[in-house]
């Protein structure tokens, strides 16, 4: 997105040659007044000012005026400096349009019905030293065609691969498109079109042998519902004819109807045609491709009938051997080609395009396309590719739609726009029984909003900088629209195409890469339709987007793309630094009202003229009351009310703005003294010095200080740094020898059986014990040992209660028997061996517990010595 880095400049601004440029007249006052009066249809496009280079034209009430923004931008600031010429023409209605033609040489005017074709001088001619007033040439452009008894004119677009740049295109509100090939050596060139098409009949059509030519001036027109259905809103070219763009999108004509439908006209090219050097071969790849893939499938008659159609047509502009022109302008060589014949000049109707999804769409006002880029990969397959620049951007076209509430819908034209013609009575009698057809679709893929504005017109104006970049214009302001942040990711998913997921994908990217939209100026509020605005790129002026509103100059300055292998070239590793965000604020611009001229004058004369009772020196003398003084006098404060609210709504916003701006003021200061203080107590100036004994450091000497503490500072956390180092370090020690790490593996393995002992219940050691009894490892040792201390400690506890109670209970009974039993054979065992034995018994058992509490501590400690060793 481009940065706005000014608006208005001062060479725009009052009091200025730039800023008289665009004020009006008394006599364009008077001649705008007469055109208001005139009972015309103000909806539609306005386009007030066209540019050729840095020149531009600009309508000031209904006069061109032509002048230099260079020039303007170097001239003196003195109110009598005039530095623009008058072009004088003969056209009569309220002009709403000018376009300029590509190379130049030809100025379209327009009005709501009729449309001049003006011949421009060179800019030599112009730029002389001469403020009197330049009538130049002009032709009136169909004169039984667009008039004001047939219907408004829409658009007027000059073909981009016209010859000489003087093919021209106007599609008027009723569908009917002319093609017009300008000779200013021919006058029949001006009254008669090359092509006259109506869209309304070729929608409708089944052949090309009908007939299709719009209706002739006064002829009948019965009613259709097509009549409304397809009542044209804005037309435009499908690409700007440049070697980075497919070969089919320069002679493709989109067409946008005010319900919503689009349709696409493909191929519309003049007798004479100028291609690009990328035109031809982009058209023969394509066809060929599409040639091989229908050869190797079973493809409908419809498209095998398309296919060739399209070799056909391809194979006549192969056989030409093209006319070599150079112009004056410039110096390079182009081809000439002629239009084939076969299939014929008039094209199929595409469409209408339906959008997917359904979307509620508002009254359509203008229509942008970005042609598909140019397939390099299949152009290029048998050159170098090393030799060849390729060209970034997406394989497929991409449509916009802007409606009458400012919202800009956002079309993916997946399926392409290719060459089409209507098939022959018999092809067309054949298709009728075996197909029907097919509908084509625009993928809506994104809606942007914004501020809505009552009876506001928006339209587009494309930017040179990027193809996916343009502004849109309407009563609330200027709006840059950035389409690059999805655009290659978009292309990448295209590129390397996956079924699955691929819905999802889609839905993440454009929920997650978004279009960027950025006013970057604001009107004021006006009652007419906002004209639309135009891009200049100059060495001299930047990135210049102009304007006006209320006859007074509107620009904004934005910033250029900069490529950063030229930073890489001279400083790579470097980066250029961040700039902090200008002040973007708009200047103040002086209110219309406070130049105007009072209309008192001209009303009283008017009214003495129109009233036979008063008299001009009436009003200089004594008031006489009479009906014909009180209509003079209600009239008057009428007309003297309208100024002087005008005049008091200017000094309010003037007196609005001044209190903004002091309080702007205020809070800069405060912002001010908050740094001062800050600075002051960085360099010692907020402390006097008088609470301590010590002495006062101010100034340099108090930076100096706090920077050598702050070196101390860090020398002292490096030194705790390079300590912590050394301790974890030997902590770590060397490296394990393979004894060593052998013991730690079997210290962390005995750890890990030792937990799995522990973990399990009494009874299921007891029955792995007996299981692995054999196994000659510490834990089956261990867990012996435990087992069997467990077993004669019972045993002992079980031989002393049994003796403990024979001697309680005197009778005799089966237990006493037992134990007397015991007892007997026992008292046969000498005392001293059953004594050494008991203590055998008891120091075994004591020697097993010591050696299983020591075992347990020990590999205690060697569990955790074993998980402080990091290999382990």
């Amino acid at each position: 997105m481009a940065r706005v880095l000014r608006h208005t400049p001062d060479w725009l601004s009052a009091p200025s040659a730039g800023y008289n440029l665009f004020q009006r007249s008394a006599d364009t006052k008077a001649a705008a007044f007469r055109n208001a009066t005139q009972k015309t249809d103000s909806r539609g496009p306005t386009r007030t000012i066209a540019h050729r280079g840095t020149e531009i034209f600009v309508l000031v009430g209904n006069e061109i005026r032509w002048s230099d923004l260079v020039m303007l931008k170097d001239a003196p600031r003195d109110d009598d400096f005039q530095t623009y010429r008058i072009l004088k023409t003969p056209v009569a209605g309220q002009i709403k349009q000018l376009v300029v033609s590509p190379r130049g040489d030809y100025l379209a005017i327009l009005t709501s019905h009729t449309v001049h074709i003006a011949i421009l001088p060179d800019s030599s001619h112009l730029s002389v030293k001469d403020d009197s007033p330049l009538r130049i040439k002009a032709f009136q452009l169909g004169p039984t065609a667009h008039v004001l008894e047939q219907a408004p004119v829409v658009s007027a677009l000059w073909h981009p691969l016209g010859h000489l740049g003087s093919c021209l295109v106007t599609v008027t509100k009723d569908a009917c498109l002319r093609l017009w090939e300008l000779n200013r050596d021919s006058r029949a060139s001006f009254d008669q079109p090359e092509l006259a098409l109506d869209l309304k009949k070729l929608a409708n059509a089944t052949s090309s042998d009908q007939d299709f030519a719009a209706s002739n001036y006064g002829a009948s027109k019965a009613f259709s519902p097509d009549s409304i259905e397809m009542e044209v809103a804005a037309a435009c070219f499908g690409a700007r004819a440049t070697s980075d763009e497919h070969g089919w999108a320069s002679m493709t004509m989109w067409i946008a109807m005010t319900e919503g439908d689009v349709y696409a006209l493909c191929p519309l090219l003049p007798s004479k045609w100028e291609p690009t050097p990328t035109t031809i071969p982009s058209l023969s790849t394509a066809v060929v491709a599409k040639a091989e893939a229908i050869s190797q499938s079973d493809p409908t008659p419809e498209e095998r009938r398309i296919v060739d159609q399209q070799q056909r047509w391809l194979a006549e502009i192969d056989n030409q051997d093209p006319l070599i022109v150079s112009h004056a302008d410039t110096l390079a060589d182009f081809e000439v080609y002629t239009r084939p014949s076969n299939p014929p000049a008039i094209p199929k109707l595409q469409g209408p395009f339906y959008l997917s999804p359904d979307s509620d769409l508002d009254s359509i006002t203008d229509i942008f396309v970005v042609a598909p880029r140019l397939d390099d990969d299949a152009l290029m397959q048998e050159e170098d590719q090393d030799d060849f620049l390729g060209h970034d951007g997406l394989s497929v076209g991409i449509v916009c739609l802007a409606t009458a509430s400012a919202k800009v819908h956002i079309c993916l034209d997946l399926d392409g726009v290719e060459a089409q013609w209507l098939p022959s009575r018999r092809a067309a009698f054949r298709r009728r029984f075996d197909e029907e057809e097919s509908f084509s679709e625009l993928l809506l893929v994104e809606t942007l909003a914004t501020p809505e504005t009552t009876n506001s017109w928006p339209t587009f104006t494309s930017i040179d900088t990027s193809r996916y970049a343009f502004l849109l214009s309407s009563n609330e302001g200027i709006f840059n629209i950035s389409l690059e942040p999805w655009i290659a990711p978009l292309e990448d998913e295209l590129i390397n195409p996956s079924d699955s997921g691929a819905a999802f994908r889609l839905d993440v990217l454009f929920d997650v890469e978004r279009s960027s939209i950025d006013r970057i100026l604001k009107r004021s509020t006006e009652s007419g339709v906002a004209p639309a605005c135009v891009s200049i790129i100059d060495s001299d002026l930047g990135h210049f987007v102009l304007t006006a509103t209320s006859s007074q100059p509107q620009a904004v300055v934005l910033d250029l793309p900069v490529d950063r292998s030229l930073y890489n070239s001279f400083a790579p590793d470097d980066t250029p630094l961040a700039l902090a965000a200008p002040d973007v604020r708009q200047p103040y611009q002086p209110s219309e009202a406070f130049f105007a001229s009072s209309a008192l004058a001209g009303f009283l004369d008017s009214a003495v003229q129109r009233n036979t009772q008063l008299r001009k020196a009436d009003l200089k003398t004594q008031v006489r009351f009479s009906p014909a003084t009180l209509e003079l006098l209600t009239d008057a404060h009428r007309l003297l009310s309208t100024e002087t609210s005008r005049l008091g709504a200017a000094a309010a916003d003037l007196f609005r703005r001044c209190e903004r701006m002091r309080a702007e003021l205020s809070e800069q200061i405060r912002q001010v003294d908050a740094i001062s203080k800050r600075a002051d107590a960085v360099t010692g100036d907020d402390d006097d010095g008088q609470d301590t004994d010590q002495p006062r450091v101010v100034g340099k000497d108090k930076i100096d200080e706090r920077m050598e503490a702050a070196r101390t500072r860090s020398k002292a956390l490096a030194k705790r740094v390079e300590a912590m180092r050394r301790r974890m370090a030997g902590l770590g020690g060397k490296e394990l020898s393979a004894k060593e790490e052998a013991w730690a593996a079997e210290v962390a393995a005995l750890s890990t059986s030792l937990g799995d002992v522990e973990t399990k219940a009494p009874q299921e050691t007891g029955a792995e014990t007996e299981a692995g009894a054999t196994e000659d490892d510490l834990t089956s040792r261990l867990t012996a040992v435990g087992e069997l201390k467990r077993t004669l400690v019972a045993r002992a506890k079980e031989t002393a209660d049994r003796q403990k109670a024979l001697t309680s209970n005197g009778s005799p009974d089966e237990d006493a028997q037992e134990s007397q039993d015991l007892s007997a054979s026992m008292s046969r065992i000498p005392i001293d061996f059953r004594k050494q034995k008991i203590a055998q018994v008891m120091q075994l058992l004591e020697r097993e517990t010591a050696l299983v509490d020591a075992v347990s501590d020990r590999l205690g400690k060697l569990k955790g010595l074993g998980n402080s060793i990091s290999p382990f």
